[in-house]
């Protein structure tokens, strides 16, 4: 895609990246949650290569933190995301996060390790494992290719 063409999209883009990068900074974990998934909602749409991601992929996902007062669902279906500031019932996974900093260290590591994050008791989940790698891949994916880091 040119963005010349499409100033309205190149400006959204940047809008967004430069949020997502000073979230990542943050502490704050509803709004690094938050940004995370309508960030990535959004680059879905606007990045043909990144939506290969989610062809053919249907699962539906619950972020939770440990004391309950945090929860966003993000919904994959017909090649899109719907994000939602609740919990749904029909979860393929279930993450609960020890706080903001476990989710974003388990998300944004050079090397995401699942087993160990579950071992040090900072995330627990419950579902289809496999999901939970595919949703750290493309974060740290969205992560590079947004920021460069």
């Amino acid at each position: 895609m040119n963005w010349l063409k499409h100033p309205l999209k190149s400006f959204t883009m940047w809008f967004t990246t430069r949020k997502f990068a000073k979230i990542l900074e943050e502490e704050t974990m509803d709004i690094f949650l938050e940004t995370l998934l309508k960030v990535m909602s959004l680059y879905l749409i606007l990045n043909k290569k990144y939506r290969r991601n989610i062809q053919n992929f249907n699962a539906n996902y619950v972020f939770k933190s440990k004391d309950g007062i945090i929860a966003a669902s993000a919904l994959f279906s017909n090649s899109k995301m719907k994000v939602l500031h609740k919990a749904v019932e029909n979860a393929s996974v279930v993450v609960i996060f020890k706080d903001g900093a476990a989710l974003r260290n388990f998300l944004f590591s050079e090397s995401p390790d699942i087993i160990g994050a579950i071992l040090d008791n900072e995330i627990q989940y419950t579902g289809n494992l496999n999901y939970l790698s595919k949703f750290a891949y493309m974060s740290k994916r969205l992560k590079l290719q947004l920021t460069g880091k």
